[in-house]
C-alpha cells in the first residue's frame, strides 16, 4: 500500500511538472540574441600613409563594450553586441599611433570606418627658446578637419650661425609616437624640448610637424 501511494504521488509530481512546462512554451535563450535586442557591429579599418595610399589595415584592436576583435586582412571586425550604449575603442596595430576612444550608440545593424591619416604640416610660425639642454621651440600648425587629432615630435630643418646644416628631432624616423593631442579644424600652438646643442640661426620652410587625424563615420 505504502509503494502504492509513493508512485501515485511521483506521478502526480512528474504531471505536475509536465503541465508547468508545456505552460511556459518552447524554451528560447533569455540573452539579447533570442529576444532579438542584438545588432551586428561591422568595423572597418583604413590607413593614409605619408604617400597618400589608403590601405585596410591588419591586426587593428576593435572593443565595444566588453566585445572585442582584431581586423583581419581585408581591415574589417565584426561583433555582435545587444543595443545600447558602449565604450568604443578603436587601436592601430603601430603602437605610435594615438588610440581613439568614442561613445558608440548601436540601435540597429551598425557600419563604423576609421580611417588613421597621417600628414606632415607645414609650420605657420616658430619661436626658440635656447638654453642647452633646456632648449625649447613653440609652433603653430594649421590643422585640418577630422574628428580627432594627434601629434608627434616636430622634424626642423635650418642652418646654425656659421652655415651648418641641422635636422632637430627625438626621432630618427618620419614621426614617433603621437601623444599630444590637438584641435582639428583649427590653429594650433604646441610646444616641444628641442634636442642638440647647436642653434638654428635660419629655420627651412621643410620642417613640419608629424599629425595623426583620424576621421570616424558611422552608418
Amino acid at each position: 500500500m505504502m509503494r502504492f501511494r509513493h508512485a501515485l504521488l511521483l506521478t502526480l509530481l512528474l504531471a505536475l511538472l509536465m503541465t508547468a512546462f508545456t505552460s511556459l512554451g518552447p524554451s528560447s535563450s533569455r540573452g539579447p540574441e533570442g529576444l532579438g535586442l542584438s545588432s551586428r557591429v561591422r568595423v572597418e579599418v583604413l590607413m593614409v600613409g605619408l604617400d597618400g595610399r589608403e590601405v585596410p589595415v591588419e591586426g587593428a584592436l576593435v572593443v565595444i563594450g566588453d566585445r572585442r576583435a582584431l581586423t583581419s586582412s581585408d581591415g574589417t571586425a565584426t561583433v555582435v553586441v545587444a543595443q545600447g550604449r558602449y565604450s568604443s575603442y578603436f587601436k592601430h596595430p603601430d603602437p605610435r599611433l594615438a588610440v581613439v576612444l568614442m561613445d558608440l550608440v548601436v540601435e540597429h545593424d551598425t557600419t563604423v570606418r576609421v580611417v588613421f591619416e597621417l600628414r606632415r604640416l607645414g609650420l605657420e610660425s616658430a619661436s626658440f627658446v635656447w638654453g642647452g639642454n633646456g632648449s625649447s621651440v613653440t609652433l603653430e600648425v594649421d590643422v585640418p578637419e577630422a574628428d580627432f587629432a594627434f601629434a608627434s615630435t616636430p622634424v626642423l630643418f635650418g642652418f646654425s650661425s656659421d652655415g651648418e646644416f641641422l635636422r632637430l628631432s627625438s626621432t630618427p624616423d618620419d614621426f614617433g609616437y603621437f601623444s599630444l593631442s590637438l584641435r582639428p579644424g583649427s590653429r594650433n600652438s604646441i610646444s616641444y624640448p628641442v634636442n642638440g646643442n647647436r642653434e638654428l640661426a635660419v629655420l627651412l620652410p621643410s620642417s613640419y610637424v608629424p599629425v595623426q587625424l583620424v576621421r570616424i563615420t558611422v552608418s
